[in-house]
């Protein structure tokens, strides 16, 4: 999607691999201090309107947040989740897969961890924004079982709307 930047520390190349063998090799953990610079990078390389390295710092110290990696057997982090609670709703704030690990499930498994620790706290729903133009994670969330319930208008620095998606937890009463 964006150039790589020169200073980007991992993974150049990766083998074409299933899915499958790329999720199954993986480890979670939630993200220390010491991630916020490859954190940092990787938001060069997978959006438009980047989250800065204090971002990230501010999100990893934050209370009230579920928050991801998925790094490989070398340690180096593939894709990522930050998550913010917002009364009973965890809010998705983002979540991404380095370009050579797309389309390897990584997104679903990140976000189904999310689903599985907001039923485990007993929230009632997950709630994302998505950029109008990114159809596949449009995609993958309604897959997903999210509906689209608003518009933000021009709510990038962009002006670009996003669609707000939200879940509703399959334990919940409401």
């Amino acid at each position: 999607m964006y150039p790589i930047p020169s200073t980007w520390k991992g993974p150049r190349s990766v083998l074409r691999e299933t899915g499958a063998d790329v999720v199954d090799r993986l480890s979670v953990r939630p993200p220390q201090l010491g991630d916020a610079r490859s954190l940092a990078e990787s938001e060069l390389v997978c959006f438009s309107d980047p989250w800065p390295p204090q971002f990230f710092v501010s999100e990893i110290l934050a209370a009230g947040r579920f928050n991801r990696l998925l790094v490989d057997p070398a340690g180096s982090m593939v894709a990522y989740l930050f998550c913010a609670w917002q009364y009973l709703d965890l809010h998705v704030l983002k979540v991404a897969t380095l370009p050579p690990y797309r389309r390897s499930g990584l997104a679903r498994r990140l976000m189904a961890l999310a689903e599985d620790h907001a039923a485990e706290m007993g929230g009632e729903s997950l709630t994302l924004e998505v950029r109008q133009s990114n159809s596949d994670a449009i995609a993958l969330y309604e897959a997903l079982d999210y509906e689209r319930v608003g518009v933000r208008t021009a709510y990038y620095p962009d002006g670009e709307d996003a669609v707000v998606m939200t879940k509703r937890i399959l334990n919940s009463e409401f």
